[in-house]
C-alpha cells in the first residue's frame, strides 16, 4: 500500500483548500506591521510638533536677541555722544577760562 501525501488527490484538508489559516497568518503579520507602522508614525509626529516648538522658540529667542542688541547700541550711541558733548562743554569751558584769566591779565 502506498503512503499518502499532501499532495494526493484524494488527501483534501478544508481549511488549507481555503486558505483559513493562511489568512490568518498574513492578517495576524499585517496587525502587526500596521501597528508597528503607527506607533513609528506617532513618534514622527510628536518629533515634528518638537521642532516646530523648539523653531518658533529658536526664533522668539532671535527677536529677543535683536531688541537687546538693539537697546546696548543705543545705550552705547548716547554714551558715546554724551561723551562727545562733555569733551565738546568741558573745552569750550577751559577756553573760556583762559579768555577770561587773560582778560584779567590785561585789564
Amino acid at each position: 500500500m502506498p503512503a499518502n501525501t499532501l499532495l494526493e488527490p484524494n488527501n483534501v484538508i478544508p481549511s488549507w483548500e481555503f486558505g483559513d489559516e493562511e489568512k490568518k497568518e498574513v492578517s495576524g503579520t499585517l496587525r502587526k506591521v500596521r501597528q508597528k507602522y503607527d506607533d513609528i508614525h506617532k513618534a514622527v509626529l510628536a518629533k515634528d510638533k518638537e521642532l516646530e516648538a523648539l523653531k518658533k522658540k529658536l526664533d522668539q529667542t532671535k527677536t529677543e536677541e535683536n531688541v537687546i542688541e538693539d537697546a546696548n547700541m543705543k545705550k552705547t550711541n548716547g554714551l558715546k555722544a554724551t561723551g562727545d558733548g562733555l569733551d565738546n562743554i568741558a573745552e569750550t569751558h577751559d577756553f573760556e577760562l583762559m579768555l577770561q584769566r587773560t582778560y584779567k591779565h590785561m585789564t
